[in-house]
């Protein structure tokens, strides 16, 4: 049978997320003047309020997208690996323990990188919309960080395409079907999750956005 799995506002949030983060990226290789500069401060800006969002709409939101569904502890993480190398079904919709794992650890440092940007320079051209308000040598040091944990997003987003390959190959499952349609096949006898509101998604995600540019702005 077919089930709601991923509400509308998670949907949106993981596929702008996509575009910000490879127009960031992008962005991040060019000469930082002009047009690029401005690609890589909005969409820096944009991606930290999605982020803000995304936390508060893991206390708030749909059951598949609240930490509490899908955040493991280390012994139930590590017996769903076992579980996995077996081929051992998951009964839970959503995301399993090693992709909530992998949520939490995107959502940290998309937030570390975000923030450090904002006070990013390269000491010439560029520099972050709040890097006046600190010391000039200590934003260069933290535009270094800036940079390693861009590499590091860059890695961990390879290796998240890779596993969702994997899993389709393994479990003949699509991934990124139910992301797209927000439903996906269950077996009988799964419940399907409550959802929330897309109404309530929109309400924060304006009120976060607001906070944000007037912040930052």
């Amino acid at each position: 049978m077919k089930i709601k799995v991923w509400d509308g506002g998670t949907r949106l949030f993981h596929w702008t997320l996509v575009i910000l983060f490879a127009l960031s990226c992008y962005s991040a290789f060019q000469d930082k003047f002009g047009i690029y500069a401005d690609i890589h401060v909005y969409s820096g800006v944009a991606i930290l309020a999605l982020v803000i969002w995304r936390v508060l709409w893991g206390l708030v939101g749909s059951d598949t997208s609240r930490f509490s569904h899908f955040v493991r502890g280390p012994k139930a993480t590590l017996d769903y690996a076992k579980g996995a190398m077996r081929d051992a079904p998951y009964a839970r919709v959503g995301h399993n323990p090693l992709g909530g794992l992998s949520v939490l650890l995107m959502l940290l440092l998309l937030a570390a990188q975000t923030v450090l940007g904002l006070y990013a320079t390269d000491a010439m051209l560029f520099s972050g919309p709040l890097a006046d308000s600190i010391d000039s040598g200590f934003a260069e040091d933290l535009t270094e960080v800036h940079e390693t944990i861009g590499f590091t997003l860059m890695g961990l987003v390879g290796v998240h395409i890779l596993a969702i390959i994997a899993y389709g190959v393994r479990r003949k499952a699509n991934l990124v079907r139910p992301m797209i349609t927000g439903t996906r096949e269950v077996n009988e006898g799964v419940s399907a999750p409550k959802v929330a509101n897309p109404f309530l998604a929109l309400v924060l995600f304006t009120a976060v956005a607001a906070a944000v540019w007037y912040s930052i702005f």
